[in-house]
């Protein structure tokens, strides 16, 4: 076995990140572009909403027979593969002639996003050991709260100024970049051998309580926040009332949150998950009560609403991913599967419920359904021995 190298694990660490940048980039460019892409496509805005929801349920249905699939690949190779879906993706949806080729488009890099994120908080625990696991992650996924902080008020800046195609294309050439990156500082990493193989390992992944209340904690989470986020700029402009170059600002300074949330979070996860698990779902619920009590009349509380709600968000994943890796030790790519379908099945009910919220003039009915939501995952987290800290897979204290 190679001795631990710390310079080389934090290089293969960025490389991660970097990959994990791109990926959350790509995914949410509609939610970026809505605008461009509705005017470009000439159709309506929740209809560009559903290539969000349309997406997690490719990766949810796709996700568990396809990480299956994989298992008996090298870890490196699957993350290499899988980022190279998404240089793909983005250069077709750049060429894109109609609406029907960029649901298409979005379908090439969601047949492959299951399998990345299934792999690349594994290969980050393996890099540096099971007890840094939850660290090793926030690092990883700095990239999700760089996305926000930069990709996407970059690619709705590009959007606004120079136009959606070359806006894509740009993403697509990042993710050629980060491939080539985890080709380059990821050592190869074959499958451990003895794990998640057999109908057996699905069962007991299955039936799981500790993972069934992560699951269903996630779910619940995720479907809140992405019920209001996907059309985070219809809310700046009728909360904040900011349109245009304006609305890459207030993004900017989200996803400047959304950092500040991950690294506060991302140091104390492995010490305090449940502590850190109440900071992400009170918070949304928080943020969300503050936002509706603001109303349109008062932009300066409501921006300030929409700034700190990144707080909450830009831990969630870490919180999310590290409960599992946690409890689920033995199996953790099956697991993280698992994690993975309620996590888009969320994203996917999150997004058509406030399309079809916006379509009804109901957004803050939307707004609303986010702090439920928050509410309710407040009592799950309290309730379940998930976030517990465990001495040892499957036992917490």
């Amino acid at each position: 076995m190679r001795p631990r190298n710390p310079s080389r694990e934090a290089v293969a660490l960025a490389s991660l990140s970097a990959a994990c940048f791109v990926s959350v980039t790509s995914e949410n460019l509609p939610v970026a572009l809505l605008p461009d892409l509705a005017a470009g496509f000439d159709v309506s805005e929740p209809a560009v909403g559903l290539l969000v929801t349309g997406y997690a349920a490719v990766v949810a249905v796709s996700v568990v027979p396809l990480v299956a699939l994989t298992s008996r690949w090298d870890r490196r190779t699957a993350a290499v593969a899988t980022v190279a879906t998404i240089t793909a993706s983005n250069l077709l949806l750049a060429v894109a002639p109609s609406y029907g080729v960029a649901v298409v488009a979005r379908v090439v890099s969601a047949v492959g996003h299951g399998v990345f994120w299934s792999v690349v908080a594994v290969i980050a625990a393996r890099l540096v050991g099971p007890h840094r696991a939850g660290r090793a992650t926030a690092v990883v996924f700095a990239g999700n709260s760089l996305a926000f902080l930069v990709g996407l008020p970059l690619s709705s800046w590009l959007g606004a100024t120079i136009g959606w195609r070359p806006a894509v294309l740009a993403v697509a050439g990042a993710a050629a970049l980060s491939a080539v990156a985890i080709r380059a500082t990821v050592d190869p990493m074959p499958p451990e051998h003895g794990r998640q193989r057999g109908p057996s390992s699905v069962r007991r992944t299955l039936t799981d309580r500790s993972l069934a209340a992560v699951n269903a904690t996630t779910l619940i989470v995720v479907l809140g926040h992405l019920t209001a986020f996907t059309y985070v700029t219809v809310i700046i402009a009728d909360y904040v009332h900011l349109t245009g170059p304006a609305t890459s600002g207030l993004l900017l300074a989200h996803g400047a949150a959304g950092m500040v949330g991950l690294v506060l979070i991302g140091r104390e996860v492995d010490r305090r998950p449940r502590g850190t698990a109440l900071i992400v779902t009170g918070g949304f619920a928080v943020c969300m009560l503050a936002l509706l009590a603001a109303g349109p009349g008062s932009g300066v509380v409501a921006g300030a609403a929409v700034v700190l709600w990144a707080v909450p968000a830009g831990g969630m994943s870490v919180v999310l991913q590290a409960a599992v890796l946690r409890v689920a030790r033995d199996r953790p790519d099956l697991a993280s599967a698992v994690y993975i379908v309620a996590y888009q099945v969320g994203i996917a009910a999150g997004a058509g419920i406030g399309g079809v919220l916006l379509d009804a003039g109901a957004l803050a009915v939307a707004v609303a359904t986010t702090a439920v939501c928050g509410v309710v995952g407040t009592v799950v987290v309290r309730r379940s021995t998930a976030f517990r800290r465990s001495t040892r897979c499957g036992v917490a204290r």
